[in-house]
Order: C-alpha cells, then structure tokens, then sequence
C-alpha cells in the first residue's frame, strides 16, 4: 500500500510539472481566491471589532426637564438601580453638567463669554445608565418611557446610538454578502481552469492511460494521479497565500491599529494561526480535488 501510494503521488506531482505553464496559472487563480477568502476573514474580524466597540460606548442617558427635582430624579435613580440587568446609574446635575461642558471648552472663548452672559444655566440634569448586556437596552427605555416620572424626562437619547450600530451592522453584512459573492465567482473560475488543465492532462497522457487499461492498471491508479495533480494545484495556491497575507497584514496592522487601537489584525491571525493555515490548506486542496473530480467524471472513461 505504502508503496501504490508512492506512486500515485509521484505520478501526480510529474502531472504538475508537466503542465507548468497551465499549473502556474491555474496555481495563480486559485492563490487569488484563497487571498480574497482570507480578506474577507480580515474583514469580518474587524466589522466584529467596530460593532463590539459601538456597543461597549453605548449607554441610555435620559435628560429632565428644569422643572425635575433632584428629589424625583433620585427617585428614578433608584427604581433603575434594582434591576440587575443595569450595571451603573450615574446622576449629572445641572450644575455638575455645566462644569463638565466648560471643561470640554475651556478653549472656546466664544463660548465661554456666550455662558458667562446667560443668567440660567442652560444645561439639563440626567441619568447616564449603562446596562450589563446591550441588548436590554430596549427594555430600559421602555421602563423610562412607562414610568410614572416620564412627564419629567424631556427626552432619551438611546435611539440615536441604536440607529448607528444597526447601520454599521448593515454596512458590514453587506460588504461581506458581496465580499463572499466575489469569492465564489473567483472560486468558479478556479474550479474551471483546473477543470480544463486536468482534461488537457487527460488527453495528452491519453496513450499512457491506455496502456494501463492493457496491463490491468486498476482504476482508482489510473484516476489517483489527477486527483492529487489537483490537490497539489491547492497546497500550492495555499502556501503562495500564506507567504503573501501574512507579510500584508504584518504591515497594514499598525495603519488599522491608528484608527481602531483594539483591533490588531496580525495578533489575531497569529493567535488563530494554526486554525487558519489549516482552513486555507483545506479550501484550496478541496478545490483542487473536486475539480480534478468533476474532469475525471466528464472525461476519462475507465
């Protein structure tokens, strides 16, 4: 068995390099897929990494009225408080929320001459909520919208922040539905032109093959070799993939690092580097094989 298998693969490999210029360009295509795969893996991670941020800023802070007492806001403060779903509940006066805004612009002449000529403070006193799980947020809003204070509450802001996650969501399944469209068009394409480049392996070995029908090759040696012609094209494309997203991600991670601090590509694909080198090695080998298959099926009559 060891050594029928010996031959089979050395029958495939000098498949491979008989082929090399069909085998370079079928390699090629098929590298191109498994790059544009591994992007889009890229991409999912930090989509993923953008939604996750979003959703850790995201709060519920409900503003009062100026009639509001502190009395009635402390009130609401600790109904909140007794909910287990909700981790903080931070009260702002109006006072404190007028200290806050001139410290953000402390810069801003204009706008600190513009407090200094106002005779009330402008500014509303709130409840900054922030809940263990995002998704009880909605719950939330609906007890602030339900509760007997809600003449007091002039108005949450929870909506807004809503909308922007759910755009970002939306943004990022659909560059990823089009991402994953494109690779199965280029996978399509891979499937064929190895498909072609097995048929033409076929048809010029056509006199070896029936050389072995006369001998009584059996037919899983005839049709092995093909099949592992086309696993090799996959190892091939897989390892020219790895030498080239790697060093690309190495040197893009500090650009993304700049805009998203907490996404870093080249640590993820380094701490998940076995899963994903095993992924890549098994898209393009199975590639290879199944279109060696499908070429085998269509072609060499046995």
């Amino acid at each position: 068995m060891k050594e029928s298998l010996k031959r089979i693969f050395n029958a495939g490999w000098t498949n491979f390099k008989r082929n090399s210029y069909l085998s370079l360009g079928t390699t090629g295509v098929m590298a191109l897929v498994l790059f544009l795969f591994s992007a889009l893996l890229a991409l999912n991670f930090l989509s993923l990494k953008v939604v996750s941020s979003l959703q850790e800023k995201v709060d519920v802070t409900a503003y009062f009225k100026a009639v509001a007492t502190e009395d009635e806001i402390m009130k609401v403060k600790d109904d909140l408080s007794e909910w287990s779903q909700i981790s903080n509940v931070e009260y702002i006066s109006r006072d404190q929320a007028l200290e806050e805004f001139k410290a953000r612009h402390a810069g801003d002449i204009l706008i600190q001459d513009s407090l200094a000529e106002l005779d009330d403070n402008p500014l509303q006193a709130s409840l900054n909520i922030k809940a263990s799980n995002p998704s009880q947020y909605a719950e939330i809003v609906t007890f602030l919208e339900g509760n007997k204070f809600r003449t007091l509450v002039d108005k949450i802001n929870f909506y807004e922040n809503e909308e922007v996650i759910s755009r970002v969501e939306k943004i990022s399944q659909s560059i990823q539905n089009w991402g994953m469209l494109l690779t199965l068009g280029l996978a399509v394409i891979a499937v064929l032109i190895t498909f072609n480049t097995i048929r033409l392996t076929i048809y010029n070995q056509k006199q070896e093959i029936e050389i072995m029908r006369l001998v009584g090759g059996s037919n899983w040696h005839i049709r092995a070799p093909f099949l592992v012609e086309g696993g090799i094209y996959g190892v091939f494309a897989a390892i020219v993939t790895l030498v080239i997203f790697y060093p690309v991600i190495y040197l893009a991670s500090p650009k993304v690092e700049l805009v998203m601090p907490n996404a870093s590509l080249i640590g993820y694909f380094a701490a998940n580097a076995f899963k994903y080198i095993g992924m890549v090695l098994f898209v393009g080998t199975m590639l290879g094989v199944v279109s060696s298959a499908v070429a085998i099926r269509r072609f060499l009559k046995v």
